[in-house]
């Protein structure tokens, strides 16, 4: 195999079958990490007899071993499975990349937010404090800090660079559901079991304003895309929005039938989209507070809702196993 060679206009270039092995090899460090690290050895009679046929780390060694005498069927290629991060002793509820993609936060019902490096799958670092199963995490819009949200009814700011503790969000009377950052990073929003939104200073800490009005447990939070409002979804029915300067009600969009499990702004801020256990999606008017929509289509709870980048598209996802993808516009 030729490391180099030179194109057409003669200047050396990396051959592509160098690149092929490259790639694959670097797919293969990064599945079989956690073998590498703790058993190095069992390269040889795990990681490396259990790769795709096709690799090609697989077809230059596995044929050197010896002692194999039967090859174990595998698959024929690589999987879009790239690495799994190992670390959590119990279940991971919410994941999240930093605005640069270089981190993922994961929370966990072990009372520990990890941070993991995206490049090599690397657990950099372990956000210890929370006595609690931790619901929810978020970065902030410049990456700089980490808030996770708790049972334990707090919620925590960390520095993702350090792992340092920034920040204890103390006053929510039962387990807080969701967090959020506002678009500048000024603010944090927070939603809990116990009906209320609080809206926090992120660089002091100190509480702005108690949102108060839902008369069941508020599930989902998220901020206007100009960060002048602040849209809630609740167990009472409906979605809440209100103005983040004064903390004051803005409207009340009722229709659902039960519980609202989630809300999204569209990227202009002109329409929200809720999900409930009622199987619907509903687009409403922001300005207005108007329905505007009614997505009919799942048999059983929504519980997620997203819109495209570009607001063309909304998809839900339900517990019928399915995501459907709907047009706001018709």
């Amino acid at each position: 195999m030729n490391e180099v060679m030179l194109n057409k206009e003669g200047v050396l270039g990396i051959c592509p079958r160098l690149l092929e092995l490259a790639y694959d090899a670097r797919r293969f460090i990064l599945h079989n990490r956690s073998i590498i690290e703790s058993a190095p050895l069992q390269v040889y009679s795990a990681a490396l007899l259990f790769t795709p046929e096709s690799s090609i780390v697989r077809k230059q060694y596995l044929k050197r071993i010896p002692w194999i005498l039967m090859e174990p069927k595998v698959i024929q290629k690589w999987s879009p499975l790239i690495q799994t991060l190992e670390g959590h002793s119990d279940s991971a509820n919410a994941v999240v990349f930093s605005p640069d993609e270089k981190l993922v936060a994961s929370a966990s019902s072990d009372s520990t937010v990890r941070l993991w490096d995206t490049a090599t799958g690397g657990s950099c670092r372990v956000l210890e404090g929370h006595f609690n199963w931790v619901r929810a995490v978020v970065f902030s819009p410049d990456g700089k800090l980490v808030a996770s949200a708790s049972n334990d009814n707090t919620v925590r700011l960390w520095d993702p660079a350090t792992g340092g503790s920034c920040g204890l969000l103390d006053g929510h009377l039962d387990f807080v559901t969701a967090v959020v950052f506002s678009p500048d990073g000024q603010l944090v929003a927070s939603a809990s079991n116990d009906n209320t939104v609080r809206l926090w200073d992120t660089a002091t800490g100190g509480l702005c304003g108690v949102l108060q009005g839902h008369l069941g447990w508020v599930r989902a939070v998220v901020f206007s895309p100009d960060g002048k409002l602040v849209a809630s979804a609740s167990d009472d029915r409906t979605v809440r929005l209100w103005d983040t300067a004064t903390g004051g009600p803005c409207g009340v969009l009722e229709g659902h039938s039960d519980w609202v499990n989630a809300v999204v702004f569209s990227p202009d801020g002109k329409l929200v989209a809720s999900v409930s256990s009622d199987c619907t999606v509903r687009l409403w008017d922001t300005a207005t507070g108007a329905s505007c929509r009614v997505l009919e289509g799942h048999p059983i709870p929504v519980i997620a809702v997203v819109f495209s980048p570009d607001g063309t598209l909304v998809a839900s996802a339900s517990y019928d196993a399915t995501v459907r993808l709907w047009d706001p516009a018709t």
